[in-house]
């Protein structure tokens, strides 16, 4: 079996702009403040938060779903476990999109990817505030998801 090389972040800090960090007081989908876009990196990342700490993005871990196409700065989202607690083969994925680009989901090869993934575990795709599910037959449907979750806060029920 041949290993992937690791990877890293490099250019990439679409995270510090799409997920909420509750100890910086951040919402979704804006720039941390700390947040170097485009040079990669946080200017605070020796004292970062723990949430930030806590956080790797499907491509950066190795999820098998996310081949070199999917690195973030590039395509524009990520790809996380649906609920961080548990695996994403078990629980589905979520896929969080950059709002500056809405439709990033749907070319290719990301949508024929995640069709074929949503064959096998549910997929669910978060633009600003909506949450779609992506049905299998290619079908999309409506998932109603409360602030708190969206926002990733603890204890918010997937």
């Amino acid at each position: 079996m041949q290993m992937r090389p690791t990877r890293v972040c490099g250019t990439c800090s679409l995270c510090c702009k799409l997920l909420s960090i509750a100890e910086l007081n951040k919402p979704i989908d804006t720039w941390c403040p700390h947040a170097r876009p485009g040079r990669g990196g946080c200017s605070i990342y020796a004292d970062r938060p723990t949430s930030c700490r806590g956080f790797t993005c499907g491509w950066l871990s190795g999820l098998p779903e996310c081949g070199d196409e999917w690195f973030p700065a590039r395509c524009k989202m990520f790809l996380t476990p649906r609920d961080p607690k548990r695996t994403a083969r078990k629980h589905g994925l979520l896929v969080t999109v950059d709002p500056t680009y809405p439709n990033a989901w749907r070319r290719e090869p990301y949508y024929s990817q995640l069709l074929a993934l949503a064959q096998e575990i549910p997929v669910e795709v978060r633009v600003g505030q909506r949450c779609i599910g992506l049905n299998a037959d290619g079908t999309e449907k409506e998932v109603i998801r409360s602030k708190q979750w969206i926002e990733g806060r603890e204890g918010a029920e997937p």
